[in-house]
């Protein structure tokens, strides 16, 4: 999806040229594309009254910033902008949490989330979205159609998800029937049965989807989340919080850092040593022009075109393998890794900040 928006701006003279030019400048100074992520659920997301400013965002912040992810990452939302947090450190507490929201609306009872998810993600674009949503229906009772109402949520939120972009849909924590602050509709057994049946739903629909080749996947809340880690029966305490934020931690630089730190050898690679090491004379003649390392030549073409793109986002989905080569021309921070920030970077090289001329002739 972000792949065709980008390419629909482009005029068939720039796209004929990168495809057909070669690279000769790219400004230092050019704004890198920062990784846009999106909290996007109910209170949970939002962060209780009386604990800390944030929830589970200031503890997930905190740790993306203490391992040098947050110069890279962008907070996307339209609450959070009166956060004191962001005052008093630095936190990006940009976030779509609604407290009181349902999947989509309750008829007298809640407003959804589906009911503009639309507006929502055409208004803050985002490549990472963090769902947990649900909690709300349950304690409204509204249990009958919620698989349905959250396919819908699903759907509309994959439709503007890139296709290098992921969404997590998390399954959520139980719920203590015996704290009767918010619902006495339950007993303790049919409590954790409407938690345990919703969560077999989210499970389901994310495996239906990946199997279609959408970008999605499960996250797992509930396996980090006991009773004792509630504040009022529903709600994380401080602890519950910081278990959160060190889980979503884990998820999105898994996300971020999810390829081999070191390129696996392709079937086209796995000549014999000596093979390998051979170098014809038409091979050196053309290293005169390309040196062996040309930053984005990712399929060793010696030009740094569309396919490019295509071949690492191949690669970061798991779909292709690349050489010892194409790694060290794939890197194109030069962190010895290859991850979501290199393929932004590439796009914003080739579509946005690049120089061409006309193709020499040999």
């Amino acid at each position: 999806m972000k792949m065709k928006k980008m390419l629909a701006g482009l005029t068939a003279g720039t796209l004929t040229a990168c495809m057909t030019s070669a690279l000769v400048a790219f400004p230092e100074d050019a704004e890198v594309q920062k990784l846009r992520v999106m909290p996007l659920g109910d209170s949970i997301t939002d962060g209780f009254t009386g604990q800390p400013d944030g929830g589970y965002r200031l503890t997930l912040w905190n740790l993306l910033k203490e391992n040098g992810y947050t110069d890279n990452i962008d907070f996307v939302g339209p609450n959070g902008l009166d956060s004191t947090v962001w005052d008093s450190n630095g936190s990006d507490m940009n976030h779509a949490g609604y407290s009181g929201y349902a999947i989509a609306d309750i008829p007298n009872q809640r407003s959804g989330i589906y009911n503009f998810s639309e507006w929502l993600m055409q208004e803050y674009p985002a490549d990472v979205v963090m769902l947990q949503i649900g909690t709300n229906d349950i304690l409204s009772s509204a249990l009958d159609g919620m698989d349905e109402r959250l396919e819908l949520l699903i759907d509309t939120i994959l439709t503007y998800i890139p296709e290098d972009g992921l969404l997590y849909v998390s399954t959520i924590p139980y719920m203590d029937a015996d704290i009767t602050n918010y619902t006495d509709a339950y007993t303790v057994e049919e409590m954790d049965k409407a938690v345990d049946d919703y969560n077999s739903e989210i499970r389901e629909i994310v495996s239906r989807k990946q199997a279609e080749g959408k970008p999605i996947a499960q996250a797992d809340i509930n396996s980090v989340l006991t009773k004792a880690d509630l504040l009022d029966g529903v709600h994380p305490s401080a602890a519950g919080y910081e278990k959160m934020g060190n889980y979503w931690y884990k998820k999105l630089t898994e996300f971020i850092d999810g390829q081999p730190e070191t390129p696996t050898e392709t079937e086209s690679n796995s000549e014999t040593e000596s093979e390998s090491e051979e170098i014809t004379e038409s091979e050196t003649e053309s290293s005169a022009f390309f040196p062996d390392f040309l930053s984005g030549d990712i399929n060793l073409d010696t030009a740094v075109s569309l396919p490019d793109i295509i071949l690492m986002q191949k690669y970061l989905l798991g779909k292709e393998k690349i050489s010892s080569q194409a790694f060290q021309n794939a890197d194109m921070n030069q962190d010895n890794k290859v991850n979501i920030y290199d393929l932004l970077l590439l796009k914003r090289q080739l579509f946005e900040k690049v120089i061409y001329i006309d193709d020499p002739v040999w």
